[in-house]
C-alpha cells in the first residue's frame, strides 16, 4: 500500500497484550485515515453500553495517508474515543510532530483498550513495541514528563488532570500541542496510561512521485497566495483573530453576554508581536507556523486560550492569560472548557475577574479539588442553572459568536462533537471570505453550505491535515494530493462523499440507545431580539436535515446509509 503503511497496532492494557493486524484496504479507501479510520474502528469496537471510563472504551491514535510526507500542513494526527463530556464519539486533530513520527514508525492506527493495574507508558520504536512501568511518572505534569521521556522519541502524555479523570483533561504532545477537547486525557488516565512515546525511521512511500510533487507545489502556491494564511496567521499566529473579530463586532465577552470587548487591542496578535520577541514552532511540514513561543520557551496562547481567559471572563491582562494557558498545558486541561466554566461560575455568582484568584482556581480544577472540575454544564446542572452553560451536548462553545455568524450557529447545533467550531470551519467563508464570502447574518442557503463544510472538515481531519487548510485549498487540491500519494485515483466528488460517509457514521454512533440525543439546537441565550430568529433557525435546520437525507429528528435513514455504503448500520 502507498500512503498507508498497512499496519494497525492493538494494545490491550488489561492483558498486557500487543497484537498487530493489516489495515484493511477497503477501510482505508472508504474512510481515508485519521478521523475516518478512528470512527470506523470505534463503531466496531465500542459497545452501546460501554461508558467513557470503561476499560472497553478504546482510545485510537491515527495517522493519514499524507502524514509524514511533504504535503503542506500534513503534520497532524487524530485521537478518537468516547467522550466523558458528551458521551458520544469524539475525534481531535492535533499538530506538532508526533503524528509524523507515528507514520515513520509504520503505524496507520494505534488502538488502546483495557486498563492497566498499575501506571504504564507505551514505547514504540519501529517494529518494537513495549509497555513500561510509569509509577515514577505518575503525579507529574506534562513538561516534566516530556523532559524525562523525549530522549526516547516524540511524547504524547497526560498531566495530573488526566490522572484524576477530570472530564476537561486533554493530552499534550511535543510539549505545547494540546489534543482532545472531549476529555481524551481523562480516558487515558482511566486506563492508567501516562504517555505514548514513539520513534520511527521509515520513509512513507509515494505512489506517483512526479504527480505528488506537482500537487504539493500547487498547494504551496495557494497557501502563499492566500492572505489569511501567508500574511495573517504566518505573521501573528491565531491571536490575529482577536482584533479582526473585535473590529467586526463579533468578539463574545462575559460568557456570551456581550458581543464586544474594550480591551481587545491589549491582548491581540498584533500587540504580542509588537511587544514581545517570539519564535515560530511550526508543526511538521507547515509553511505557516502559527504556533509560537516566547524567548523563555513559554507558549504564546492560541486564539482559543486568549479568548477564553480574556474577553470571556472580562480580563484584558495578557500576562494573566499567558500564565493561565501555561497552567492548562502543564496539567493537561482544555483551555476553552476551563475558561468557559470559570465564566459561567462568575456569572452565576456575580463575580468579576478581579474577585478571583484565577491561577489558584485553575490549579484546583486541574487537581480535581474544585466543583468546576466537572465542566460548566455538569456544574451548572447541579446548581439548577444549566441555561448559563454556553454549550452544545455539554461541550462549551468556542470564541466565535453564533449570533453574528448564522452558518456557525447551524454548524455548532449540528456538530457531531458538540460546541466545536472545527466540525465545520465556517470562519473561513463567513469571516475570511475563503473560498467565497458569505453574508454572515443570513441563514438563506446556509444549510447546504454547512453540510459541505462539515464533509470537507471530515476529509481534512481524515487525511490528517491542519484545519486551516480550508482557507486555501478545497476538495480538488486535496484529491490530487491523495491520488498521487496512494495511487488510488479519487475525484473531488468521491473525496467529499467519503467525508459525508464519515459524518453519517458518527451521527449513527451518536444516536444509539443510551447516548443522550443532541437536539440540534443552541443555548436559549443565542435566540431572540438581539440574536438569532428562532423560527428562521428551525426552518434552516429542517432544510439541513433534508439536504443530509436524514429524518426530521436528525437521524440518517436506511436509504442514506445505503447510498454511502455504510454496511451493517441501521437508520430509520
Amino acid at each position: 500500500m502507498f500512503g498507508w503503511t498497512g499496519r494497525t497496532v492493538i494494545v490491550d492494557l488489561g492483558n498486557n497484550a500487543i497484537t498487530e493486524s493489516r489495515t484493511k484496504r477497503k477501510d482505508a479507501e472508504k474512510f481515508i485515515g485519521g478521523r475516518g479510520m478512528g470512527c470506523t474502528l470505534m463503531d466496531r469496537m465500542a459497545e452501546t453500553e460501554v461508558g467513557p471510563f470503561s476499560p472497553d472504551n478504546p482510545i485510537i491514535f491515527s495517522t493519514g495517508p499524507l502524514t509524514g510526507t511533504s504535503a503542506p500542513l500534513s503534520g497532524h494526527f487524530s485521537i478518537c474515543t468516547r467522550s466523558p463530556i458528551t458521551r458520544t464519539i469524539f475525534d481531535s486533530n492535533s499538530g506538532g510532530s508526533f503524528g509524523a513520527e507515528m507514520k515513520f514508525a509504520g503505524i496507520d492506527s494505534l488502538v488502546i483498550t483495557g486498563k492497566s493495574e498499575t501506571p504504564v507508558y507505551l514505547h514504540i520504536e519501529d517494529e518494537e513495541i513495549e509497555l513500561l512501568p510509569a509509577d515514577h511518572l505518575w503525579g507529574k505534569n506534562t513538561t516534566e514528563i516530556t523532559g524525562l521521556l523525549e530522549s526516547r522519541g516524540k511524547v504524547a502524555c497526560i498531566g495530573k488532570a488526566g490522572e484524576k479523570m477530570i472530564p476537561m483533561a486533554s493530552m499534550v504532545n511535543d510539549r505545547i500541542y494540546p489534543g482532545g477537547r472531549g476529555g481524551h486525557g481523562a480516558v487515558m488516565g482511566s486506563k492508567n496510561l501516562k504517555a505514548v512515546v514513539v520513534k520511527g525511521s521509515n520513509v512513507p512511500e509515494i505512489a506517483d512521485i512526479d504527480a505528488f510533487d506537482k500537487a504539493v507545489e500547487r498547494a504551496n502556491r495557494l497557501l502563499v497566495a492566500n492572505p489569511p494564511a501567508s500574511k495573517g496567521l504566518a505573521s501573528y499566529g491565531t491571536p490575529v483573530f482577536v482584533n479582526l473579530l473585535s473590529y467586526m463586532g463579533i468578539l463574545p465577552a462575559d460568557n456570551f453576554r456581550k458581543k464586544e470587548f474594550a480591551g481587545a487591542q491589549k491582548i491581540s496578535g498584533e500587540f504580542i508581536r509588537e511587544n514581545y520577541e517570539i519564535h515560530k514552532t511550526p508543526c511538521d511540514a507547515c509553511p505557516i507556523g502559527c504556533k509560537r513561543t516566547f524567548n523563555d520557551g513559554t507558549p504564546v496562547p492560541d486564539y482559543d486560550a486568549v479568548w477564553t481567559f480574556g474577553p470571556n471572563i472580562g480580563n484584558d491582562d495578557l500576562r494573566t492569560i499567558i500564565e493561565l494557558n501555561s497552567i492548562c498545558l502543564e496539567y493537561g486541561l482544555d483551555p476553552v472548557s476551563c475558561g468557559a466554566s470559570i465564566a459561567a461560575y462568575m456569572e452565576l455568582n456575580s463575580f468579576t475577574a478581579a474577585d478571583l484568584d484565577l491561577k489558584g482556581l485553575l490549579r484546583e480544577i486541574g487537581e480535581g479539588k474544585s466543583e468546576l472540575s466537572v465542566g460548566s454544564y455538569s456544574y451548572l446542572c447541579s446548581k439548577g442553572a444549566k441555561d448559563i452553560s454556553m454549550s452544545v451536548m455539554g461541550l462549551e462553545i468556542s470564541g466565535y459568536d453564533p449570533r453574528e455568524m448564522a452558518g456557525m450557529a447551524l454548524a455548532y447545533a449540528t456538530s457531531n462533537r458538540g460546541g466545536c467550531h472545527l466540525n465545520a470551519f465556517m470562519v473561513a467563508p463567513e469571516i475570511m471570505g475563503k473560498p467565497m464570502l458569505l453574508k454572515r447574518q443570513g441563514l438563506d442557503g446556509k444549510a447546504a453550505l454547512v453540510q459541505y463544510f462539515q464533509n470537507l472538515s471530515a476529509v481534512i481531519d481524515s487525511l490528517v491535515i491542519c484545519p486551516f487548510t480550508a482557507f486555501a485549498m478545497g476538495e480538488v487540491e486535496l484529491a490530487a494530493l491523495l491520488s498521487a500519494a496512494t495511487g488510488v485515483d479519487r475525484s473531488a466528488e468521491e473525496l467529499l462523499c467519503a467525508g459525508e460517509r464519515i459524518y453519517n457514521l458518527e451521527r449513527v454512533f451518536n444516536r444509539r440507545p443510551g447516548i443522550p440525543i443532541n437536539n440540534d439546537t443552541l443555548p436559549d441565550r443565542f435566540f431572540g431580539k438581539d440574536g438569532i430568529d428562532k423560527e428562521m433557525f428551525e426552518r434552516a435546520l429542517s432544510e439541513y436535515h433534508h439536504f443530509r437525507g436524514w429524518n426530521e429528528n436528525g437521524v440518517p435513514t436506511r436509504k442514506k446509509l445505503g447510498e454511502l455504503s455504510i454496511a451493517g448500520e441501521t437508520g430509520t
